[in-house]
């Protein structure tokens, strides 16, 4: 077996453009294929969409770039988007006619586990998948067509505090809303 991803993080910057969230979705999901996790239809769908979560808010909250991280830790696939914005993240109680804020939400209640801490440069919020490994699990160090290290992404350095650790929440413990069946 290779080094695992965690001693060779994967990382990217994201414009501050909410139409580069496609993209950042994108290379996340040719990431873990190229570890060699099993990125069957449930993976890839999850990975998307949470990752598309929260980089959509990183860009939209912050108008700044931000940064991915994509890790493998041995048994879950780690995504972290580093921003600017020093404000913790914290889930928000939605109306049914609400048109944002049901993001996090759904990340809490997909992940295996998630969080957010602060950073040197303002905080990275985070979630982990668990996942198979479809064979051996092979990590390119170095540069791969575009792909830069995350120790040369100087733009944000990640904190490696796990203290923020969030269980995830089970959709049938939120709190509901008067009218809501």
């Amino acid at each position: 077996m290779s080094r695992p991803l965690e001693e060779s993080p994967y990382a990217f910057t994201v414009p501050a453009l909410v139409e580069a969230v496609s993209a950042a979705r994108e290379r996340v999901v040719g990431r873990a294929r190229r570890l060699g996790l099993a990125t069957d239809g449930e993976l890839t769908h999850d990975l998307r969409l949470l990752t598309g979560e929260l980089v959509a808010n990183a860009v939209t909250h912050t108008q700044a770039a931000c940064v991915v991280c994509v890790r493998w830790t041995g048994e879950r696939i780690r995504v972290e988007v580093s921003d600017v914005d020093p404000t913790p993240v914290t889930l928000s109680r939605v109306l049914p006619t609400d048109e944002h804020g049901r993001g996090l939400s759904l990340v809490a209640a997909m992940a295996t586990a998630w969080g957010s801490q602060p950073c040197p440069s303002g905080k990275t919020t985070w979630f982990e998948l668990a996942v198979p490994v479809a064979g051996e699990t092979t990590v390119i160090v170095g540069t791969l067509g575009g792909e830069v290290p995350a120790d040369q992404v100087a733009a944000l350095a990640l904190s490696r505090d796990l203290a923020a650790v969030s269980v995830p929440t089970p959709l049938s413990s939120l709190q509901r809303v008067d009218g809501d069946e």
